[in-house]
C-alpha cells in the first residue's frame, strides 16, 4: 500500500506578493476506530475483540494516569509518550511558577518499529 498526497499551495505571509509555492500534503484515505482496531487485533491473536477493546481503553487510562504523575510511558515498539509545557519566562528561576505554564501537550515518540515504517513508506498522488 502506499500513502496518498496532494499538493497545497501557500504564500509566505511576510512576502505575500511572492507567488503561491506548492507543497506535498499527505492526505487520509479513511478511518479506523476502536471497534475496528479490536476487531483487527482480535484477528491475529487468541483475544476476542471485546477483550482487545477492553484492553485499549485499560491501556487509555493507565497511560493517562502515569502521565498526570509526571512519568514518561513507555510502550516498547510503539514508542513513548510524555507531557511537555510552553510557558512564560520570568527573570530568575524562583520565580518560575504554575502561573507561568499556559498550555499543555503530549509528546509522542514512535518506537523503533514505527520509525522503521516511516522509512518504507511509499507514496503516490492523489487526483
Amino acid at each position: 500500500m502506499a500513502v496518498p498526497f496532494t499538493a497545497v499551495g501557500k504564500t509566505n505571509p511576510s512576502q505575500p506578493q511572492n507567488p503561491l509555492l506548492y507543497y506535498p500534503r499527505a492526505t487520509q484515505s479513511g478511518v479506523v476506530d476502536l471497534e475496528e482496531l479490536s476487531e483487527r487485533v482480535s484477528n491475529s491473536c487468541s483475544a476476542t475483540p471485546s477483550d482487545c477493546y477492553a484492553v485499549i481503553i485499560g491501556l487509555v487510562t493507565e497511560i493517562s494516569r502515569s502521565l498526570d504523575q509526571g512519568n514518561i510511558v513507555r510502550l516498547g515498539q510503539l514508542g513513548s509518550f510524555q507531557v511537555s509545557v510552553q510557558g512564560t519566562s520570568s527573570p530568575t528561576p524562583e520565580a518560575v511558577e504554575s502561573k507561568n505554564i499556559s498550555r499543555s501537550s503530549i509528546v509522542f515518540r514512535p518506537g523503533k518499529k514505527l520509525k522503521n515504517m516511516l522509512n518504507e513508506l511509499k507514496f503516490y498522488k492523489k487526483k
